[in-house]
Formats: structure tokens, sequence, C-alpha cells
């Protein structure tokens, strides 16, 4: 059932994110609500994963703690260089085993879930894919597929991170346009790590810009971020270039 606009999915309250017991970043405090679309930027190693991570509770947090709204539907698209790239599996049971509960095997297959899974490649335009192997498709083919994934399971909040990369310019744009479809038609919340700071931005309701050498975790909007010192001080290019338009 498709979520009321602004209704909260996931809030943090001090969050302190970390390695065996040890900050790596300030506290944070942030609300993600139905709808929106957050794009976590920051530079290589500034902590999005371990925020990442944290949030969707693989992680123990090192202080404060993760609020989530009963009964909420998480999924998480993974950066495509994690998939075995070795191990034989067809599209179609690879998007049907994202239905699964933790170590429940017997589902694969039950009533259902084929149909939710097929409709799931359809919505992504990867149904041709269905009965390829996954190690055969090309980067673009298997982000969709990890899209698919996601759409399957009717998440009320999706993760992406690094949606983007290794892509060329016409995949990043389909793959964006699948993002926006997971928020605008199914009311989904995204939060996607992204690389693509200017069109991050541009497509983003919210931002949380992370750094872990300066010691930066500031959430707010867009705007706002984009405005920051310390976006300045890591994307200075963009800043000048955003003055610099007319």
């Amino acid at each position: 059932m498709r979520l009321p606009a602004g209704e909260r999915l996931l809030s943090t309250d001090a969050l302190v994110v970390g390695h065996e017991g040890a900050a790596i970043l300030p506290p944070l405090t942030m609300t993600i609500a139905a709808g929106e679309l957050w794009a976590i930027l920051g530079p290589n190693g500034s902590g999005k994963s371990t925020f990442v991570r944290t949030a969707l509770g693989l992680v123990s947090p090192v202080g404060g703690k993760v609020e989530a709204r009963p009964g909420l539907r998480l999924a998480y698209v993974p950066q495509q260089s994690s998939l075995d790239a070795i191990f034989p599996i067809s599209v179609f049971d690879f998007v049907l085993m994202g239905l699964q509960g933790p170590g429940n095997v017997t589902l694969l297959g039950g009533r259902g879930l084929g149909a939710r899974a097929a409709a799931a490649l359809d919505e992504a335009g990867a149904r041709a894919l269905a009965r390829r192997q996954l190690r055969d498709l090309s980067g673009g083919q298997r982000q969709r597929v990890l899209i698919a994934r996601a759409l399957a399971t009717d998440a009320d909040l999706v993760f992406l991170d690094e949606p983007t990369t290794a892509l060329d310019a016409a995949a990043e744009h389909e793959v964006l346009q699948l993002i926006e479809t997971l928020r605008a038609k199914r009311g989904a919340a995204v939060v996607m790590v992204t690389h693509l700071v200017e069109d991050g931005l541009e497509r983003a309701d919210r931002a949380l810009l992370l750094d872990r050498d300066h010691g930066v975790a500031r959430a707010a909007t867009a705007a706002e971020v984009r405005a920051l010192p310390e976006f300045a001080r890591v994307y200075g290019r963009f800043v000048a270039r955003s003055e610099a338009t007319p």
C-alpha cells in the first residue's frame, strides 16, 4: 500500500557510526519521510557506507539510535561490483531470491512470488533478461536487475549504494529514471549514495553530507547543503559552477 507523502519512515537520534566502538563521524539527527529522495554525498572514505549499514541495522551504532516505523519494509541495492560474477544464477531466480525471508528457501517458486518477480522485471524494463545469466549482463543491465529486485519487495524505503558507478551516460540516465519510478510511482523513500554530485543535488529533496576527515555530518535540504561552507571545501568546483550560472 502506498504510504502518505511525508510520513516518517526512519529517523536517527544523535546517531554515532563507527567501527569496533570507535566513532568516525559526529552525532547525526535526521528523519527520512515517505516519497523523499535523499542524496548521500562525501569523498571516498567519508563514512557513507558505514552510515548506510548502520541505518539498515547491519552494524550496531556507537551511540544514539535508529528508529523505524513499525512494519517498515527496507530494501538495499548494493554496488554491482559486490555481486559474485562467477556464481551461476538466472536473472529471474536472482530477483525471486530477493523475496525470500532470511534462511527461508522453501518459498522459492511459491505461489504468487513468481508473478511478483516477473512484474518487477517488467517495470524495470528487464523482462527480456529473465532467462539470461546474471554474470553475462552488462553493467547497466545488472543495475536494472538489482533495482527490479528492490521493486519486487514493494519496499517503503530503498537504499542504493552508488547505483550509477561504471555506467555510460545512457545507462546512468536509465537508472536515474528507475529511481524516480521508485519514488514517484511507488511512493517509496529513496536514499542514494552517489558520486554524481550535481545531478544528485538537482534531483534530491534532501541531502546528507559526510566528511570523516573534517568531522562533518550534516543533513538538510539539497539547497541548504549546497550552501554549506563544508560543501564548498569538498566540492568547490560545483559551487563555483553554480555561482557562475545566470
